[in-house]
């Protein structure tokens, strides 16, 4: 599959002084090596604008040191019905609270849940995380009030981010309906939690600012 993003596509809606890349030698062995391509070349967003805030634990000093492993997590004790090796999934960062992490060695993304103590698959690598989030940068004109005055139809825009995002990567969205569909139940006291990728979305639809 070819690759979604490169540098040049992310510093076109991140400030480029924004995007932190770390030296080979500071990731683990055993990383994916397009993984390692992504987070030596492209790199993460640091910009308090976005939906993703990047683990401050990253940073020791003036230079990005390493990535904290999930077993480093506060309450890694309370997590139950984990995939084999978890523990060595390196910390990202959070989204809405719940925290995003990268099993090294098949490049996939995860978020855990804020208060579910278990994990969820985000996406199906590193590549595609970062594509939704160039695609929620380059249409935050359309959904931030803070950023534009005009709002033409958040609601629409967000369903279309959406769909773009399923095609690239349909992964976070198998069996899941949209937050605003009528056929969805978030809210009852059974309700399963809203997903990740759904509550940024909600945000979108809802506006943001």
């Amino acid at each position: 599959m070819p690759q979604l993003t490169d540098r040049s596509m992310m510093e076109s809606v991140f400030p480029p002084e924004k995007l932190v890349t770390l030296e080979e030698a500071k990731l683990p062995a055993e990383i994916d090596a397009a993984t390692c391509a992504l987070l030596t070349a492209t790199g993460l967003p640091d910009d308090r604008s976005s939906f993703f805030v990047l683990d401050g634990g990253l940073f020791v000093g003036e230079t990005p040191d390493r990535f904290r492993r999930c077993a480093q997590l506060s309450h890694f004790s309370e997590y139950h019905d984990m995939p084999e090796g978890w523990a060595e999934w390196l910390v990202l960062g959070e989204i809405h609270y719940d925290v995003v992490v990268l099993d090294p060695v098949s490049g996939a993304v995860h978020a855990l849940p804020d208060g579910e103590f278990t994990a969820r698959p985000l996406n199906q690598s590193l590549d595609s995380f970062l594509y939704f989030l160039y695609l929620l940068e380059l249409e935050r004109p359309g959904y931030d009030a803070t950023v534009s005055e005009d709002l033409p139809d958040p609601e629409a825009l967000a369903e279309s981010l959406r769909e773009r995002m399923r095609n690239a990567d349909p992964l976070p969205f198998e069996g899941v309906e949209p937050v605003w569909s009528e056929e969805a139940d978030w809210e009852g006291e059974d309700a399963a939690p809203v997903p990740t990728w759904d509550g940024v979305l909600s945000d979108v639809y809802e506006t943001v600012g």
